[in-house]
């Protein structure tokens, strides 16, 4: 699985060609341009599902939200999503089971991806903190009430956030981490 891929498709290739890997799907945690821009290339490249929250899947379409951010050196092609998600989803890959959150704030869609001892929290929880409000569709207040509810989480999940280090759930929480 592909999460995020922001951009130079070239590199996501060439480490997935190095790994022997087979991408079945590209998933985006948020409509964002730092999330989104080689979506298509690996897209037909692989010819992969495109996975999205169904709140957020209208960004993926729009080239002028996407190429409006002053670092985008490659105009982003647009992306039609193949799966749309919603909360309580669930993505298999072989025994790997992904439950999707949804957790507005950053965007109104913005999800996470739940394993057995992992969240994939795109830009919703960062390493000390959480992805900005400010931009189109973000909500403070929203998003105080995803990180709430993914502090309120029964155990010490690796979080792998969209920016910054991995960190944990318990570091978090204001506890001390513990990554291995």
């Amino acid at each position: 699985m592909i999460i995020d891929p922001a951009d130079e498709a070239g590199k996501i290739t060439e480490c997935i060609e190095k790994n022997g890997l087979i991408p079945s799907y590209i998933v985006i945690t948020h409509g964002h341009t730092d999330h989104v821009l080689a979506a298509a290339d690996l897209a037909d490249q692989y010819n992969v599902l495109v996975a999205v929250s169904r709140i957020d899947a209208w960004r993926l379409l729009d080239e002028e939200l996407i190429n409006d951010r002053p670092y985008v050196e490659k105009p982003y092609r647009p992306v039609r999503p193949s799966v749309l998600l919603s909360e309580g989803d669930e993505i298999w890959l072989d025994d790997i089971r992904f439950s999707i959150m949804i957790l507005p704030g950053h965007t109104p869609g913005s999800m996470a991806l739940r394993t057995e001892n992992a969240i994939f929290t795109g830009d919703t929880m960062l390493a000390g903190g959480h992805g900005k409000t400010s931009l189109y569709g973000g909500d403070e207040s929203a998003m105080k009430e995803s990180i709430k509810r993914l502090k309120e989480l029964d155990g010490n999940y690796i979080i792998y956030p969209g920016h910054k280090e991995t960190t944990t759930l318990d570091a978090e929480r204001g506890g001390c981490p513990n990554i291995g």
